[in-house]
């Protein structure tokens, strides 16, 4: 059975598209656990007021 090459050039850019979303996907979750851990340290800093 002969390959059919037509259809090569679409999947290269599916392809592409995938590795794009999830690399958005990725720095989406990484921006979210930095401003996560930035709110901790400003709650922690809150908390650990003394005061008067």
């Amino acid at each position: 059975m002969a390959m059919r090459t037509d259809r090569s050039g679409q999947t290269a850019v599916e392809y592409i598209i995938v590795f794009a979303v999830l690399l958005a996907v990725v720095f989406a979750l990484e921006c979210f656990v930095r401003a996560a851990k930035h709110s901790a340290a400003r709650t922690t800093t809150l908390v650990t007021c003394e005061y008067p």
